[in-house]
């Protein structure tokens, strides 16, 4: 299984044409979209929000194997040019001071760097690393269901210094987005290759 956790419908909108993925009726509680053996969530904006929705996208997972799952969106940055692809390194979350390490993987297709989860935008850029709103929700909430090897977060840079997040557009998220598809089916196929060669279940460390 691949679950994939984007917080807007901006972000979504690539994936679910590239993977011809179809919207589940009734609605339970976030939009979800499923084709095979990929199941993507629109958790909305937020740590508190994207934890909820991994959550329930979890549930709903076979557990007679291990998901993979991936947090796919755009974030800040301070310095790192606008289309950029990154893994996250470490995620901190800055109200609380958590900071957690996700077990990149070996065949990395992107650069990855440290990711900050913020409560709120900063548009001063006062943070080095990636800036976003939804990491800290996602990464320890499906690591509950998933080997942590598998759980990643994969963000495209969509605004820094030089060009900011105001007025950033949902039409240039998504083509952002669409861009860094590639990259999204490249860890997808090495966490996959990973999965079958370590033989991981759920809730272990493999």
């Amino acid at each position: 299984m691949i679950n994939l956790v984007t917080a807007l419908p901006a972000e979504a909108r690539p994936i679910i044409s590239r993977f011809d993925l179809g919207r589940v009726q009734p609605d339970l509680g976030f939009p979800l979209y499923r084709r095979g053996r990929i199941s993507l969530v629109v958790t909305g904006p937020g740590k508190l929000a994207a934890a909820a929705g991994t959550a329930f996208l979890g549930a709903l997972t076979d557990c007679s194997q291990a998901a993979i799952q991936v947090n796919f969106g755009v974030a800040g940055h301070a310095e790192r040019q606008v289309g950029e692809i990154l893994l996250a390194s470490s995620i901190t979350d800055v109200g609380s001071g958590r900071v957690w390490h996700p077990v990149l993987p070996q065949d990395r297709p992107c650069p990855a760097d440290d990711l900050l989860t913020l409560d709120r935008p900063d548009l001063r850029y006062r943070h080095q690393g990636m800036v976003e709103m939804e990491a800290s929700g996602f990464f320890p909430t499906a690591c509950r269901y998933s080997s942590a090897e598998l759980v990643q977060v994969l963000k495209v840079v969509s605004d820094n210094r030089e060009t900011t997040a105001r007025g950033l557009s949902a039409k240039q998220v998504s083509l952002l987005m669409g861009g860094a598809l590639e990259t999204l089916e490249s860890l997808l196929a090495s966490l996959e290759v990973g999965r079958l060669g370590r033989g991981t279940k759920p809730g272990t460390d493999g």
